[in-house]
């Protein structure tokens, strides 16, 4: 059975698994060098390079250039990346700005984007409207919005991950929203911890689908959301 993790971080917790393939995102400057070392030496991993929202606040000043010469000097998407208002500290427009400025770069550079949201799926919506979905691919990654907000960033060409813990977690919106995404916009990952197979077997169940037939599913639409960094 051939398996495809749509998000994962290091430590590699994959290590011995049967993954074929692992998407590994950095989330802020003191990881992006490993990641991209750890790519180095495993080809099942696809490094992605980004500056994740909790991060923003702490980010040394002028990230912005040395996150831009990584991805020029190596093949690797954007992320994680994105918007998260569930902190009452946040500071929502130095998040934003940070969000553009990646979003840019992977239209610029033609990469692939995976995308993090946490109580802002409003302004998601708002900014991805604005700046465009960069065409070489984008992720939501443990998506826990609702259907409807599934279908309009289905309609925008995003794919939605969902992970394994939040599945696992019987999650009623999670496995509600995970029912009606249609198969060509899923994608399944284990985030921080989980196991993939054990994640494939309940979204399965949840669907109503033979567990090879959505593991091929995912290892497809894995193949598709990443293809700038795959040939």
């Amino acid at each position: 059975m051939l398996l495809f993790d749509a998000h994962c971080h290091l430590p590699d917790t994959g290590t011995g698994s049967p993954v074929q393939i692992r998407v590994v995102c950095g989330t802020r400057e003191a990881d992006w060098e490993a990641v991209l070392a750890h790519a180095a030496s495993d080809s099942r991993v696809v490094p992605m390079l980004g500056l994740h929202p909790w991060f923003v606040a702490t980010a040394a000043p002028g990230w912005e250039a040395r996150l831009d010469a990584l991805l020029r000097a190596h093949r690797t998407g954007v992320g994680e990346c994105g918007l998260d208002f569930a902190r009452e500290a946040a500071d929502r427009p130095a998040q934003e700005q940070a969000f553009r400025l990646q979003l840019r770069l992977a239209h610029a550079l033609q990469r692939p984007v995976a995308i993090h949201a946490v109580r802002a799926w409003g302004r998601l919506l708002d900014l991805l409207q604005e700046e465009g979905v960069p065409p070489a691919g984008a992720l939501v990654h443990a998506f826990s919005g609702s259907p409807e907000t599934a279908a309009t960033l289905q309609a925008l060409g995003v794919f939605l991950s969902f992970s394994a813990g939040d599945l696992g977690s019987a999650r009623s919106k999670v496995q509600e929203t995970l029912r009606t995404v249609p198969s060509s916009h899923l994608l399944l990952e284990t985030d921080a911890d989980g196991d993939l197979e054990q994640a494939i077997g309940l979204a399965a169940a949840l669907r109503g689908v033979a567990t090879e037939d959505l593991a091929a599913r995912t290892w497809k639409n894995g193949l598709r959301c990443f293809k700038e960094l795959m040939a």
